[in-house]
């Protein structure tokens, strides 16, 4: 025993025991820090090894490349490798379905494209292109299963037997509920409809999922979305492209994002909002007819831009009214199709809001292309006195193009509304 001063004693088993257990904690953290920064100076010489290596081979230093030596071994390995191969079975053989099967066929999967023009199936049969839609594009995949093309329904009900089928839909979307009404009986039940089509169906004032669905005469069909900025020449030249893909039953969506996700040009997001999905899609089409008619008229930058905020607030709007989360509409499927189309010419709605300022009718332009804004429109203001919305934007390009005012009393009707602070919280 030891007497500490004022009488008090301290046991020297005690200080020992302390003294112990403070070299042994000293111990410790030197140990960790000589392993931090052993472990520091390891990937410094580890990431100049590679560095050299890549300059070597005139290669660019990719963040987070995993090979020390400057191999990557990824180029190695099919961008598919993992996923199990999926028969997949495109409807329509226009441009958005040639570009749709060519995702498909990159992602590794079985690929049938159906159509009724039996010269174009022949020509995509042998000489993988198709002759009527994006022929400068060839739709040879390296490595993977060549596409094929089937012109007969005897044949696609033998390809749609196949277990687990997907169902590419990509026809115009006036035409999509017929068609699925007329061929129901060779829809599988449990196949999933995998809905690329953009729009409104007007005769029934629906959603695209409500319209097929009814069509089909079955409530528990397997249905996703398939939405975002996406041309179809731009997938096909390799783009990097990145999609959303909603469904009610989230594993669904996650189906078709696994099928379609290349790692390298197509990336697909997942969502469990199709109401808020499809309406992005769809309205962004009435919007982008819009855009047009405000390059014709001849006005600038600043008033598209205006136009596109202004209009993506309508979105929102509508979006909640009807039940979907107007967050969706802040993403791909809503404000990237949005931006897509309405600055560029590529898109068919943006250029026939040009063609509709030039004196052109409505019949004469949907002659030479499906433009799904035309018919799109008149149901997004139906859905707008539904829910009792202003949407002073959609309504505009509505009466714009029905010819129920001129291009001036438009600018005039938006220009002049009452002063007001500019958002609102409709969340």
């Amino acid at each position: 025993m030891i007497v500490a001063p004022g009488g008090g004693r301290i046991s020297l088993s005690y200080r020992l025991g302390g003294s112990l257990s403070s070299l042994i904690t000293a111990v410790s953290l030197s140990f960790g820090v000589g392993v931090f920064f052993a472990t520091h100076v390891l990937r410094l010489r580890d990431r100049e090894r590679l560095r050299k290596a890549c300059s070597r081979t005139k290669k660019h230093l990719v963040k987070g490349q995993r090979a020390a030596l400057g191999v990557d071994l990824t180029s190695f390995i099919p961008i598919w490798a993992g996923k199990a191969p999926q028969k997949v079975v495109v409807l329509g053989a226009g441009a958005f379905g040639t570009a749709m099967a060519f995702a498909a066929a990159q992602g590794g999967n079985e690929v049938v494209i159906y159509m009724r023009d039996k010269q174009q199936c022949k020509v995509i049969n042998e000489e993988h292109r198709n002759p009527r839609y994006l022929s400068e594009f060839s739709l040879h995949v390296e490595g993977g299963m060549e596409i094929r093309g089937i012109c007969t329904l005897e044949e696609l009900k033998e390809e749609l037997q196949s277990p687990g089928v997907v169902i590419m839909h990509a026809l115009p979307c006036q035409l999509t509920p017929p068609w699925f009404q007329e061929h129901k009986d060779i829809i599988p039940k449990d196949a999933l409809i995998c809905c690329t089509a953009k729009g409104l169906y007007l005769p029934t004032q629906q959603l695209m999922g409500h319209a097929i669905l009814d069509a089909l005469d079955r409530a528990d069909q397997p249905l996703a979305f398939l939405s975002g900025p996406s041309f179809a020449a731009e997938i096909m030249k390799g783009n990097p492209t990145t999609l959303v893909v909603a469904s009610d039953q989230l594993f669904q969506a996650v189906r078709i994002q696994k099928m379609m996700s290349n790692f390298k040009t197509i990336r697909v997001f997942t969502s469990n909002d199709p109401v808020g999905v499809q309406l992005g899609g769809a309205l962004k089409n009435p919007l982008a007819v819009g855009a047009g008619m405000i390059e014709a008229m001849g006005f600038g930058t600043n008033t598209l831009a205006a136009m596109v905020t202004r209009a993506s607030h309508e979105l929102r709007q509508l979006c909640s009214a009807m039940g979907g989360d107007p967050r969706t509409v802040d993403g791909l499927s809503g404000a990237g199709d949005l931006m897509l189309t309405c600055f560029s010419s590529q898109s068919r709605n943006q250029r026939c809001g040009q063609r509709l300022m030039k004196g052109e009718s409505v019949e004469d332009i949907q002659k030479d292309c499906t433009v799904e804004g035309i018919a799109t429109v008149d149901v997004a203001v139906i859905y707008a006195d539904m829910c009792g919305l202003e949407l002073p934007i959609f309504r505009c390009v509505h009466a714009l193009i029905h010819k129920k005012i001129t291009p001036e009393e438009a600018v005039l009707d938006l220009m002049g509304r009452r002063s007001r602070t500019e958002t609102k919280k409709f969340l």
